[in-house]
Parts: structure tokens; sequence; C-alpha cells
């Protein structure tokens, strides 16, 4: 796995952290200047600042749920690991947030290879699996949210029955097989994947078979209904009095649709989602809407990628890199 050595060494990820950030600055910055810096200013002013405070208490409770369905998935795996270690390395892996579908969290399965020498291909379906758990969590937000607004209840079928083909193709060895023959011509992909197909495939299986399956969404649920309301207090907090289960489907929808582009964090697309449907079914004012954007991203993908650059920061302490990088024997 050398070639995973190299992809995600710590300078790496620093250069992409590095990018993200100047990207997510970039973009922030037209979004203000297009609302209206002084009216942005000026609402972030009245801001009640102990809200956010207990957002970001919610938000990080939540990320200690999925801490217990990551090492709910571990234990399944047979893979053991001392506390302080796990807690690291799951810290750690926030950093990968900003990542294209947050799937740059196999991180966490690099750093434990070079802890206790277990294969990448047994770990990284764990990763897997939380973007499957994360991705039906939400979608049961959503259905929850799309019911209770009454419109647009068409869109969460479509991320239904998305999230259902991925798990099928995850579970069968025939679909799997097909699934790596397409994703190996993409160069990255194909490097990184074809050569453990067979053991991701065994390990996928244990993951989400229905008991698994069924546990690790009852948690990520709950971890995400933390979330929902952490950014109902964020819209409370700047004096929004839309309804809880309208601000989580805009919420969901917004996640959703930045989770299948190509950007890191969604940056852009999650943005310019929420701010529209913040004025198209909030019927919030353009420089409010995007105001409470602002918010809502400051308190779930920033704060998130934060505690994950602690977590890396710490990480590189405890896991010895004689050379700077993260790397793998194998």
């Amino acid at each position: 796995m050398a070639v995973v050595s190299r992809l995600i060494s710590v300078q790496h990820l620093k250069k992409n952290l590095i990018l993200a950030l100047a990207f997510g600055v970039a973009v922030y910055l037209v979004f203000a200047l297009l609302s209206g810096l002084d009216y942005l200013l000026n609402a972030l002013s009245g801001f009640h600042w102990s809200l956010l405070a207990l957002t970001f208490g919610l938000i990080a409770t939540s990320y200690a749920i999925r801490f217990a369905r990551w090492s709910y998935y571990l234990g399944l795996l047979k893979v053991s690991l001392p506390l302080q270690m796990n807690v690291t390395i799951f810290a750690a892996g926030l950093s990968m947030t900003i990542s294209p579908g947050k799937f740059g969290e196999v991180l966490k399965s690099v750093f434990i290879r070079q802890v206790n020498g277990t294969p990448i291909a047994r770990t990284a379906p764990a990763v897997v699996a939380e973007r499957v758990t994360d991705a039906t969590s939400l979608l049961a937000w959503g259905f929850i949210g799309a019911l209770a607004l009454g419109s647009w209840p068409w869109l969460l079928p479509i991320f239904l029955a998305l999230s259902t083909l991925g798990i099928a193709v995850l579970r069968s060895k025939r679909l799997s097989l097909l699934a790596e023959k397409a994703l190996s011509k993409f160069p990255l992909v194909g490097r990184l994947a074809a050569p453990h197909a067979s053991s991701f495939h065994g390990a996928s299986n244990e993951l989400l078979a229905y008991r698994p399956l069924l546990a690790a969404n009852v948690i990520s649920f709950l971890a995400w209904g933390l979330d929902c309301w952490g950014v109902y207090l964020c819209a409370a907090g700047i004096g929004v009095g839309t309804p809880f289960l309208v601000i989580v489907f805009i919420y969901v929808v917004s996640l959703l649709a930045g989770s299948l582009s190509v950007l890191p964090g969604g940056i852009g697309v999650t943005e310019a989602g929420m701010a529209g449907m913040l004025v198209a079914i909030a019927g919030l004012s353009s420089e409010l809407a995007v105001t409470l954007t602002f918010v809502i991203r400051l308190a779930t993908l920033w704060f998130a990628t934060s505690i994950g650059v602690v977590g890396l920061l710490l990480a590189r302490r405890l896991i010895s890199e004689p050379d700077g990088g993260v790397q793998d024997p194998a």
C-alpha cells in the first residue's frame, strides 16, 4: 500500500486542507459580497452566541455517538485498539470531513495499519459503512421533514434509491466486481481498490448485514438528530422562526446535494442549495439566508474539521512517523 502512504501523507493532507480552506474562503467571500457585507456583519453582531456554544456541544456529542458506531464496527471486524488511540484516530479522520463524500476518512484505516498491522482493506469498509448509514439516516430525517413540509418529497426517494443500490452493490460479490471494473478505469481508485476487492467485499458483507446495519442506523439517526437540533439553534440564534422540520429538510437536502458533488466538503454546492432553499422555502431574505448558511456551516463543517486537525496532530505524536508522513509498511 505504498501508493496509499504517498497519497495521504501528512504533507498531502496539509496541502489538501489548505486548498479546501482557500476554496471555502473564496466561496464565502463571493456569497458575502453578493448578499451585502454590511448586512452580514450586522446580522452576525445580533447573533445569540450562547446558542452557538450550545450548538457546538450538540455537534461534539453527535460525534461522540458516531465514535460509538465506529467502535461497534471495529468490534465486528475483530480489530482491537487502546481507547486513547482509537479516539485519536477517529478524531483525526474528521480532518477529512472536507474530502468529497468524506471518503478521505479512510485515513483512519491507514493509521490502524500503522498501529497494529491490520490490512487497510479490512477496516476501510467501516468507513464506507459509516457513509452508508450517514446517508440512510439523513434520508430518514429528510423524509420526516418532507412529510411535515408537504412539498418536494419526490427528491428524497431518488436519494433512497441510490442508497439502496449502493448497499446492494457492496453486499453482492457479482455487483462488487462489476463496480470494481468500472472504478478501475479511474487511475487513483483503481490503484487503491483493485488489489483488495475480495477482502473489501468480505468485510463490507459483515458490516452491512441486517443486524449491524439496523444497529448502526439507529446510532447514526440519533447522531444526525443532534446535528439537526444544532442547526435549528443556529436559526433561532439569528432570529429565524422557521419550524424545526422545515430547517431539517433544507439542511438534509443541501447536504445530500453537496455530497454528490466532487467538491471538497460539498463547498459551494451545499451553501448555494441551503441559502436558495432558505429563501424559496423558509421565505427568508437573501441576505439573512446567506448569513444563516455561514453560521450553520461554521457550526457543522468547519467545527468538525477543526476537531480533526487537532486529532491529526495528536495522532502524529502517538504514532511513530520517522519521516514526517503516515507510513504503511505493506
